[in-house]
């Protein structure tokens, strides 16, 4: 098993994060992967509020969608939408709806 620390970032819409999927016959194989989410933060500079909302995908259970946060943000604000971690297993996703709103994500995956 290795334990990889990793960070992400991304402006406005979109996915974030995916958990790799497994993939044996892949150059090199893809092992199975857990990540552990310890931060996900956001911030508004984008001049005006902005409606926000920080969604994750569970494929695990047919495509459930989760809202974690949904918030208007003012400018000039940011927020810790985490107050503990979260596990995410192959295929999950951390998506980001907020047009100029920037999030970092901070996360271990396990493999």
């Amino acid at each position: 098993m290795a334990d990889i620390f990793k960070s992400f970032s991304k402006t406005g819409t979109g996915t974030v994060y995916t958990v790799p999927t497994a993939d044996a016959g892949a150059v090199p194989p893809v092992s199975p992967t857990i990540a552990l989410v310890k931060s996900i933060r956001i911030s508004n500079q984008s001049g005006g509020a902005v409606t926000t909302t920080v969604n994750v995908m569970d494929y695990s259970n047919s495509s459930l969608e989760i809202e974690l946060y949904k918030e208007s943000m003012a400018d000039a604000t940011e927020s810790e939408v985490l107050t503990q971690p979260l596990t995410l297993m192959q295929q999950d996703q951390i998506k980001l709806t907020g047009a100029g709103i920037k999030i970092f994500v901070s996360l271990l995956e396990i493999t």
